[in-house]
């Protein structure tokens, strides 16, 4: 709690310093703590009065203070884009962000060539592929969890379950992600994508990697998440 108190009296104290010019925008102080994780405590530094809209709903006591340039107007979306490959499966997927940087990311996008059935479907942490999808590491997992499905509170950042491929190896992958986001310190641009060849048993499987991998077998398709 005492850490609290002293990123929210900085706050504070960076409000309160702010120069009362009515000509020019407000500063924005905004908390936001999605599915109980560590809240980010974004302050825009533009000159002018202060309005604070906290959204934190959790009793954690961690907060990330970020501070970004002023900007008066309001956030243009954010785009990105990969390109499968490395493997099997080919296709392309799409993100977007209309609010950043907190607002959730839209994944969209038809991968072919896979078997039918489920294929795990995540983010990694690197986007070095160098030696094949291999290279792309564990899932991207920056507040070091235990693996599980996107819907549930204890998961991976990069955890985003299961696409289904149809009888032709066609999947078309439609997901919104309220953890993902493509920019800030946990921008996933530059990280990698991966499709596996089985279905991610989300956490629950038993198998000694259910809670690293969800047991989701090897890796048919792979790319680097890029700016669009």
């Amino acid at each position: 709690m005492r850490s609290v108190l002293v990123i929210l009296a900085l706050a504070a104290a960076v409000v309160t310093a702010a120069p009362q010019n009515t000509k020019r925008k407000e500063r924005q102080v905004v908390v936001t703590n999605p599915l109980n994780y560590p809240s980010l405590l974004y302050i825009n530094s533009a000159a002018g009065h202060a309005r604070t809209t906290n959204s934190n709903s959790s009793s954690s006591p961690i907060f990330e203070l970020i501070l970004y340039p002023a900007d008066p107007d309001p956030p243009s979306p954010k785009f990105a884009v990969v390109v499968l490959g490395g493997g099997e499966a080919t296709g392309t997927i799409k993100l977007t962000q209309n609010a950043p940087p907190t607002g959730e990311v839209r994944i969209e996008g038809t991968i072919s060539n896979l078997t039918p059935g489920l294929h795990g479907f995540h983010i990694h942490e690197k986007g070095s592929l160098e030696l094949g999808c291999v290279s792309a590491g564990g899932h991207y997992d920056p507040f070091k969890r235990d693996h599980g499905s996107p819907q549930n509170l204890e998961r991976h950042v990069g955890d985003l379950g299961n696409i289904l491929a149809d009888e032709t190896g066609i999947a078309v992958v439609n997901i919104t992600d309220p953890l993902v986001t493509l920019v800030g310190p946990r921008s996933v641009v530059g990280r990698a994508l991966v499709v596996h060849a089985g279905e991610d048993d989300l956490g629950k499987g038993g198998h000694p990697t259910s809670l690293t991998t969800g047991n989701a077998g090897g890796r048919v398709g792979c790319g680097v998440i890029g700016i669009a």
